[in-house]
């Protein structure tokens, strides 16, 4: 949808950005096709099918996005992964926004283990998205699920709908430092986590699953 050289490595595909994959394309042009090219409309459908049908969940980095798609769960760098990899499909220019946050960011959602192996910086990536020549944050990391779950009651927590015009990304009050959009985070999705192992993860899922029950248990009892 754009030419311009100047965001051209904001639409190519990567080791981990598997933008070519064909079940990216196919699912990328079902969800934008009633958009007829505006491409506010196609950054917003793929913003809600990602954070939505793509439930949280913690992961390793090093996955690709057509593995994040499969797996249909995936923490914040895995998520994001797929929404870039879903805009350079349809030919929007998107990247990466990689910052330090405070690990209360988590605290609702993680298990004892997970919480405590944590630093009290911990690395939070969104999406971001260019829309008529500026960047806006579109981060998709929590689906609608685990906030009416865990974050409901959080102060300065929201689930809105994105309009595609102002930014959606976690609250000031959590984050430690800035960024500006990365074309490739491949390096970075490559690097061995300091403490995360499978029976770790596994157990750090099966928290997050125990949550959801709660609600779901609520929702079919009301």
């Amino acid at each position: 949808m754009t030419e311009n050289t100047e965001f051209a490595k904001f639409l190519i595909s990567t080791k981990y950005c598997d933008k070519d994959n064909p079940e990216i394309q196919a699912l990328t042009s079902e969800l934008v096709k009633s958009c007829n090219g505006d491409i506010r409309c196609c950054a917003i459908n793929i913003f809600n099918w990602v954070r939505d049908e793509i439930k949280y969940g913690f992961d390793f980095w090093n996955v690709k996005a057509s593995e994040t798609l499969h797996k249909k769960m995936g923490m914040c760098a895995n998520k994001t992964n797929l929404q870039v990899a879903m805009l350079r499909s349809a030919g929007i220019p998107a990247g990466y926004m990689v910052l330090r946050i405070k690990k209360e960011a988590i605290k609702v959602i993680a298990n004892k283990e997970i919480y405590e192996k944590s630093l009290d910086a911990i690395v939070h990536v969104y999406c971001c998205v260019l829309i008529n020549g500026e960047w806006i944050s579109a981060d998709a990391s929590v689906d609608r699920e685990l906030y009416e779950a865990a974050y409901i009651n959080v102060p300065d927590w929201d689930y809105i709908e994105w309009d595609g015009q102002n930014h959606i990304q976690i609250s000031d009050n959590y984050i430690m430092d800035v960024s500006v959009p990365y074309a490739n985070i491949d390096d970075f999705m490559d690097m061995p986590h300091r403490f995360l192992t499978q029976d770790i993860l596994d157990r750090a899922n099966d928290y997050i699953e125990k949550l959801r029950k709660k609600t779901r248990s609520l929702v079919y009892n009301v």
